[in-house]
């Protein structure tokens, strides 16, 4: 069972004038050479009381040295709301002062403090409480737009550290743990965003009568027009309920919120199910080097809209003038390859799931198609008698397992 967590973020986005500098200046702020102070270089702010609780010794998971903080409610008569962060020993200035995100507080309960160390964007810092007395400390890799002065919180953040007010919290509080309860409370102060989005999509029937659901085609464009990744660009009438083999063999999912908020850090796992047999692309994926190098691994972070991009089961590229595929659903035809008989159609499911630390977790998106087994699809998987030098889909795969 995951243990729960508590964060303290700090970010690297950007650089001042190189990513080494950037990330140099930030390590001069938390956690420099040396680390933190002794075990009782903060024991003073532990007499001390805050309105939120805050203020105290800390101690860091990582090197199990000690860290203060400080809220500040009032500075100069005025309301300022302000965490101030100290390492090493007490000083009268803090090594840095973070500012309070007070509307995710005022709404959400949610403690979030931040600072812009200099304009460079890889010298913000950001420290989140997820429980009373526990902090995780995180950076992040990428964002798109700030929000009154915070990272976006579409931002990829990952749990660098955690710190506990209880030592003992430690025990309990790791990094795959507090990185969960990120996710958490960052999907959560995005609900209200992901409401007004939805709204917006549901006024189409094309999602409201497809949400959670995979749609087919017999080309891509059908699903979906490039570049209407986040807009609805069809009306749904081209979708399909049968497809040829022999063709291209295209699909997509809708989802409820897009994935890459409301699951966060985590992986999108694929299955399909034909005849009884299922195979899913995560399984196929860590099977060995030669599997791995032909399913790529799907995250979260890139599936940030109410529909996917549009996948195929197998279908012709123009670009390469070749047919490509996803090896994880061609095994699955491989393994039913004695059942296809021409003119018979088979029922094909494509299912779409959240998936962390191995195993799937919530079903974001299921369909299912039939798949006929044409002549022309007959000559593609089994080879064409009249064309004995073109391989065949399933010799080619056989090739491929022998590899």
């Amino acid at each position: 069972m995951k243990k729960l967590k508590l964060l303290v973020a700090i970010l690297a986005l950007g650089s001042l004038t190189t990513q080494v500098e950037a990330q140099s200046l930030k390590d001069k702020i938390f956690k420099p050479k040396g680390g933190g102070g002794s075990s009782n270089a903060f024991e003073a702010l532990n007499q001390e009381t805050d309105p939120m609780g805050i203020t105290g010794q800390y101690t860091g998971l990582t090197d199990k040295k000690a860290y203060g903080l400080r809220f500040v409610k009032e500075a100069d008569g005025k309301v300022v709301n302000q965490l101030h962060y100290f390492e090493k020993k007490m000083t009268p200035d803090p090594a840095l002062k973070l500012y309070m995100k007070e509307s995710y507080f005022t709404k959400n309960k949610v403690k979030l403090f931040y600072a812009w160390i200099s304009t460079g964007a890889a010298n913000y810092v950001e420290v989140l409480e997820l429980e009373p007395g526990v902090f995780a400390q995180i950076t992040q890799t990428n964002y798109s737009h700030s929000d009154a002065g915070v990272v976006a919180l579409d931002a990829d953040r990952k749990v660098k550290d955690v710190y506990a007010k209880d030592p003992a919290k430690l025990s309990v509080y790791d990094i795959e743990t507090a990185q969960a309860k990120v996710d958490q409370i960052i999907t959560s102060l995005n609900a209200e965003k992901l409401e007004k989005d939805r709204a917006e999509w549901l006024k189409f029937d094309v999602y409201k009568n497809n949400v959670n659901k995979v749609v087919f085609s017999d080309k891509w464009y059908n699903l979906q027009k490039q570049g209407y990744a986040n807009k609805i660009g069809v009306d749904g009438k081209a979708f399909k309920t049968e497809l040829d083999m022999g063709g291209d063999m295209a699909f997509m999912a809708f989802f409820t919120y897009p994935p890459s908020v409301k699951y966060a850090g985590q992986q999108i796992n694929i299955e399909y199910e034909m005849e009884g047999k299922k195979v899913n692309r995560e399984e196929c994926r860590k099977r060995s080097a030669s599997w791995s190098s032909m399913v790529k691994l799907l995250e979260t972070k890139d599936f940030n809209y109410h529909q996917s991009s549009t996948r195929a089961i197998r279908e012709y590229n123009a670009y390469h003038s070749q047919f490509v595929q996803d090896y994880a659903a061609i095994q699955l035809l491989y393994l039913n390859k004695d059942k296809l008989k021409v003119g018979q159609s088979y029922n094909f499911t494509v299912r779409f799931y959240a998936h962390r630390d191995g195993e799937n977790g919530d079903l974001l998106a299921e369909g299912v198609v039939k798949l006929k087994y044409t002549d022309a699809a007959k000559k593609a998987f089994d080879g064409d008698p009249a064309k004995p030098e073109m391989k065949s889909v399933f010799a080619h795969f056989e090739k491929f397992l022998d590899e």
